[in-house]
């Protein structure tokens, strides 16, 4: 009985399956006639182009018709395939590839959905100008029924919606073993990628009961709206009928549900463009806006310190049970920083409002939300576009209740995944994720895009979840071969991946194009050869760029500023001639502070600060004296040390000047057998060539240094805590302060220098650490009213 049922079994599961390979061949026939008849639609509409009487503009005639060609193409392909494929009759039937190459062209459905709205739109404005082209519209017939333009224009929408659900069914009867489950498994998760790109959530996951012609969920996501001037976390939900505002509601211990507090009915939603905001600019207005600054600065302070509270738990098992109660503290103040730097964060306005009854344009409310991504923003007004052109609302729409809607709302909390990720610092445990600055290139296009028009890119960059839009090209090129050319500096916070958005800018700009590029620490290696060459595909177009991946931590080679500020790359005699002071206020105030605060920390001027609150100082020490002091108090105390070695770093001459490196040179190398002690004779005579070079430095360099060395000797003495021995001192700053500028040198002097490579570095540190050691006895002698002069 059990090999009968067995083979039964086998039997039943191959009819099923050829079923539903019938069925898909049944139902992909007449979706090609009708992509199909629409092609030969559009060539009619092509011929009457070079006329002296056409039915449209060229320009209405690329956008209405936008990927058609290519669905059908793909589309007739598909069915081909599974048709030969059904003839053969061989068992097993093998179909999976078919539907692999479908899943990887999928990008074509992307290019059409991003064009859908603006294809209707063209339909209906030419619609309401030309009543012979209203007319032709309307006349199309298709299976012998009568199909409107835009019928035909909703059919790839309606298709790719079911294409994840054929596959699911496809293989359920595909058993694992069978040559197609691999190839099919890959099409699906290829399929339900782009689903996910595009938030179409299907209606029957959700309902299984309810009708495909009623409400289904299109679209959502948490975001921030503005409310009374304050910042709210919501969560925002597109119904085919409906845009739907909820607050997140606890409800319990890491719970929460959600709660109804506006909608807006399809019909009625303004999209408000950026241009025409206008009147509500006020609105926009935040009471107390957050400073993001202080809140990240806050933020890894906690950090870093649960962090070191693990450290010495792990090796005290005893302190790691008696401070639970501090690091509980700790997390908890950690977990409120989080959620201040998710409502302050983002900062892409995007608009929403409700149309006033009666026809009028003025708006009944307006609803202002924050992003942080352009692409996300895109997208949410691409599908409100789209929903409103593509078909009137279901049935019952305009008795829209709120406790009708609430109950909707309430159903989609089981089923979304809902991940606000992270805005907070890095940690230990965040090994894969990149700190520091990306210089991007971009150049031109060298494969053409499908029609010529105004083109821009913008370039965003992932932070800890989030992708925030970094840099938008100042060219708007129009040619189907844009070339940019442009540069670009970008601050990587936690990032892995840089995404590249191409746009059309028209009346509304239109998405074109979109890739991903994933960030590797590898590039750093290579950036001292110019960077990494990479050639991506984008909007059906080739661009080539080049990436530089540069730490926070950069090497100690003297690269003056590009564009020096009135402080970051100027000369230092500039900068005290402005300040009036003979040592510039960002050396003196840094120093202080590490004084003051940092002078026990483990580590100081040897672990790295956070990019953001360097990018931060930086920008706050160029533009304002008082505001960069309170920020030194605020951020990790490495950032205060970073910001002091980067100033030092971009100076365009070490503070030993370049006119004197080659004697510093001749006076540690004279000696260079020599013992290590001050008392030594041949150190004696080597220490004292070093003196005699120090003696001829400028007044205003000679404070400088004077300032720095009792400060280093300072933070020796506490050697026993911070570990920062002399010579660990010495290895930090030896390059910064003594390494010339190779651009001011001739090429004779720099090949000498490149050719010296490691012997440098050991000498710059061995000048700076013998001047350390004669003024730490300068110090000890002092003490004893016995100072000799250095």
């Amino acid at each position: 009985m059990e090999p009968n049922s067995s083979n039964n079994a086998e039997a039943e599961r191959l009819m099923m399956h050829r079923c539903i390979i019938t069925s898909i061949i049944e139902s992909e026939t007449v979706y090609v006639e009708c992509l199909y008849v629409m092609e030969k639609y559009m060539n009619a509409i092509k011929a009457t182009l070079s006329t002296s009487q056409p039915v449209i503009t060229e320009e209405e005639f690329s956008t209405i018709f936008y990927k058609i060609s290519e669905l059908h193409e793909l589309h007739k392909n598909f069915l081909e395939g599974l048709k030969n494929a059904v003839a053969s009759w061989e068992e097993p039937l093998s179909v999976g590839i078919h539907f692999k190459k479908m899943a990887e062209n999928i990008n074509i459905y992307g290019a059409f959905l991003h064009n859908y709205g603006r294809a209707t739109d063209a339909v209906r404005r030419r619609c309401g100008t030309s009543q012979s082209f209203a007319h032709l519209t309307r006349q199309i017939s298709c299976h012998g029924q009568p199909m409107s333009l835009d019928d035909l224009l909703h059919k790839p929408v309606a298709r790719v919606q079911k294409n994840a659900l054929v596959l699911h069914d496809l293989i359920k009867y595909t058993p694992a073993s069978h040559p197609d489950h691999a190839m099919l498994t890959d099409a699906l998760n290829m399929t339900q990628h782009f689903l996910d790109e595009f938030n179409i959530i299907q209606t029957k996951s959700m309902f299984p009961n309810a009708d495909r012609a009623q409400r289904r969920l299109v679209k959502n996501s948490f975001i921030v709206e503005l409310s009374d001037g304050h910042r709210k976390l919501r969560h925002l939900f597109l119904f085919n009928d409906v845009i739907a505002c909820a607050k997140y509601k606890a409800s319990g211990r890491d719970k929460f549900t959600f709660e109804l507090k506006w909608f807006i009915p399809l019909p009625d939603i303004v999209v408000v463009e950026e241009d025409s905001a206008g009147a509500g600019a006020a609105d926009a207005r935040e009471t107390s806006p957050a400073n993001i600054v202080a809140l990240k600065s806050q933020a890894s302070t906690v950090r870093d310190q649960i962090l070191a509270e693990e450290r010495a738990a792990s090796d005290d098992k005893k302190k790691l049970l008696g401070g639970r109660g501090a690091a509980e503290k700790q997390r908890k103040k950690l977990a409120e920083l989080e959620g201040q730097l998710v409502l302050a964060s983002p900062n892409l306005m995007f608009r929403v409002g409700a149309r006033a009854p009666g026809g009028s344009t003025a708006l009944q409310r307006q609803h202002i939300f924050f992003l942080s991504s352009e692409y996300e923003r895109t997208q949410w007004i691409d599908s409100i576009h789209a929903l409103q052109a593509s078909s009137a609302p279901p049935a019952g729409s305009n008795t829209i209740s709120m406790l009708e809607l609430q109950a909707w709302v309430t159903a989609c909390r089981s089923y979304l995944q809902t991940d606000m990720g992270s805005y907070l610092l890095r940690s230990g445990r965040d090994d894969s994720l990149l700190l520091g600055d990306l210089q991007l290139h971009i150049g031109g296009m060298t494969a053409p895009l499908d029609t010529a028009a105004d083109y821009y890119i913008v370039v965003e960059v992932d932070s800890y979840g989030h992708y925030f839009r970094k840099a938008k090209s100042k060219l708007v090129c129009r040619s189907a071969q844009p070339r940019w050319n442009e540069s670009f500096t970008l601050d990587l916070e936690g990032s892995q991946n840089l995404r590249l958005l191409l746009y059309e800018d028209a009346a509304r700009p239109v998405l074109r194009g979109k890739c991903a590029i994933k960030l590797s620490r590898e590039w750093v290696s290579e950036s001292a050869s110019g960077g990494v060459g990479r050639t991506v595909l984008l909007g059906g177009g080739s661009l080539p760029l080049r990436l530089r991946l540069l730490p926070p931590e950069r090497s100690a080679r003297r690269v003056p500023n590009a564009k020096p500020g009135v402080l970051f790359g100027a000369k230092i005699t500039h900068v005290a001639k402005r300040e009036k002071r003979n040592i510039p206020f960002i050396i003196s105030a840094c120093v202080r502070e590490v004084e003051r605060r940092g002078i026990h920390e483990v580590g100081i001027y040897r672990v790295s600060g956070s990019a953001s609150d360097l990018n931060r100082l930086k920008k706050s020490f160029e533009t304002n004296a008082y505001e960069a002091e309170q920020l030194l108090k605020e951020v990790d105390i490495h950032s205060v040390t970073g910001v002091l070695k980067l100033y030092l770093r971009e100076l365009p001459e070490a503070l030993f000047t370049d006119a004197l490196y080659p004697e510093l040179l001749r006076a540690w190398g004279s000696t260079q057998g020599a013992g290590t002690s001050v008392d030594s004779g041949p150190a004696h005579t080597r220490r004292h060539a070093l003196l005699k070079c120090y003696a001829q430095l400028p007044d205003l360099n000679k404070n400088c240094i004077d300032f720095l060395l009792n400060h280093f000797v300072k933070v020796n003495q506490h050697e026993g805590e911070n570990k920062m021995s002399l010579h660990n001192l010495a290895t930090v700053f030896g390059p910064t302060l003594l390494r010339p500028a190779s651009a001011g040198a001739s090429s004779k002097q720099r090949t000498d220098l490149l050719a010296a490579g490691t012997v440098d570095a050991m000498a710059q540190a061995g000048i700076l650490y013998c001047l350390l050691q004669q003024r730490q006895l300068a110090a000890q002698l002092s003490s004893h009213h016995r100072a000799p002069a250095l």
